[in-house]
């Protein structure tokens, strides 16, 4: 458990701050970065961890990290072999944790024309829409690393379709319990801010309809997730100190929430309880490449 209670003088004070939780998440991916460009036989990556764990902006973070050892990667996101939504779901409710929310028969195509080095025809999905919204052509390079990110990049189901020693994998996710400001913040609980601010600004997803799935969610990564990360070669924390005092505004922003809605006015009064005594951190301060500003956008 980590302790945060740090009061700040002036802006200045805050973005020193925050450009210091940066530079240590930096550090981490730059050491995998290193690592992982000393072995030529490697070329798959995959990079997988526990909902809004920060996966998608690490990839690429670790792709610019690589090119200062002189390698290339592409990102593939795994969330692009989704299949339907209708296909995934039950009671109107999707799926998208599971192994089998995955189109693995198309997954098998594309790893063999990668492997034969022959052109691929990646899937891109749509969440707003909830299916295959079009395909992409990719020319695969032999010299060229592939990194696969994704919450199921780790799963045997996936892992199983890989070449053993030819591939490495990143474990990534909150690390640390943080207690600040009087109030106590889990690991889980961080990603669950994450997470109802990402999908009502970025995913048309209401704050009753990301509390419905949380349970579910929670539930994949204690039966499906946490097991496999034991199998990582790496493990990144993603944790950004400044974030609680960055994310307040927007976890307590009126807007997001249904006050018709029993559960919704009751989560706002906890949240806002839980949050009275944290220093705000304007998110201007955040850096435009950061890993957090995959939850509260650019």
């Amino acid at each position: 458990m980590i302790q945060h209670n740090l009061k700040f003088a002036d802006q200045e004070e805050m973005k020193s701050f925050v450009l210091d939780c940066e530079s240590k998440y930096e550090a981490q991916v730059r050491n995998a970065a290193r690592e992982i460009c000393k072995n030529r036989e490697e070329r798959f990556i995959m990079l997988s961890g526990a909902s809004c764990s920060g996966k998608t902006t690490t990839s690429f973070i670790l792709e610019d990290e690589m090119k200062k050892f002189g390698k290339t990667a592409k990102i593939i996101s795994i969330d692009d072999f989704y299949r339907s939504r209708d296909d995934i779901s039950k009671d109107k409710i999707p799926n998208y944790e599971a192994a089998s929310a995955i189109d693995l028969n198309y997954f098998v195509v594309c790893i063999s024309d990668i492997l034969a080095e022959k052109p691929a025809r990646l899937p891109k999905y749509d969440f707003q829409l909830g299916m295959r919204s079009g395909y992409t052509d990719y020319h695969p390079s032999r010299n060229e690393f592939i990194v696969f990110e994704g919450i199921q990049a780790m799963y045997p189901e996936i892992m199983s379709l890989l070449p053993k020693r030819a591939t490495r994998a990143i474990y990534i996710g909150v690390h640390d319990n943080i207690s600040a400001y009087g109030s106590y913040f889990e690991a889980r609980e961080i990603r669950l801010f994450r997470r109802i601010v990402r999908d009502f600004y970025f995913r048309g997803a209401s704050v009753s309809l990301t509390m419905k799935l949380w349970d579910g969610v929670a539930k994949n990564e204690d039966e499906n997730i946490f097991p496999n990360a034991k199998n990582a070669d790496f493990f990144i924390n993603t944790l950004m100190l400044y974030e609680i005092n960055v994310i307040k505004p927007y976890i307590l922003d009126k807007k997001m929430y249904d006050f018709s809605v029993k559960d919704e006015t009751e989560l706002y009064n906890f949240f806002e309880e839980k949050f009275k005594n944290v220093p705000v951190i304007p998110s201007s301060l955040v850096p435009e490449n950061s890993v957090f500003r995959e939850f509260i956008g650019r």
